[in-house]
């Protein structure tokens, strides 16, 4: 998807921390293991050059249904929220990604009328996901007590912190 070697470090810094909160799985569920387990291997399918587009709106996809499977994980809200959210905005960012380029517009096609998430992704609404994912995490963070943050909502928010820095360069 990309090739320039700091966006593969920031991938790689991604990469890290989705498989963060798997290192202190004891506060968490298999859906959870198994959700970031999915992030983690998007993070590095996106450093693959040569990955056909349709994989990465196809990883979207199942990251977004993902989101939803974690939802119904009851025992451990407070690691499964944190999950569900990073899943949801790191879909979605997978969705809007600029895909090949579009051919130019023809009497077929309407100007402004294209499928895909091509033409969606040059404003600012990556920016603004990721801005929103980054308040979003701070606020679970911060909202959960103190004395609560060991059960491994500390490892989740860093973790939602480094993929959200790995994320960045698809919004830019």
């Amino acid at each position: 998807m990309f090739e320039i070697p700091a966006v593969h470090a920031a991938m790689v810094v991604g990469a890290v921390g989705a498989v963060m909160p798997m290192w202190r799985s004891h506060g968490t569920d298999c859906r959870v293991r198994i959700a970031h387990g999915a992030m983690a291997a998007s993070m590095v399918t996106m450093m693959i050059p040569g990955v056909p587009e349709w994989i990465h709106l196809l990883e979207g996809a199942v990251l977004v249904a993902l989101a939803l499977f974690v939802t119904g994980e009851t025992m451990h809200r407070r690691t499964a929220i944190p999950c569900a959210v990073d899943l949801t905005a790191m879909g979605v960012l997978l969705l809007l990604a600029p895909t090949a380029p579009m051919p130019a517009p023809s009497a077929s096609v309407p100007q402004g009328h294209h499928h895909g998430g091509a033409e969606l992704s040059t404003g600012w609404l990556p920016v603004a996901i990721l801005v929103c994912w980054a308040l979003i995490a701070l606020h679970l963070f911060r909202s959960t007590p103190p004395r609560e943050r060991r059960s491994g909502v500390t490892t989740a928010a860093a973790g939602s912190a480094l993929m959200i820095l790995g994320m960045a360069p698809m919004a830019v």
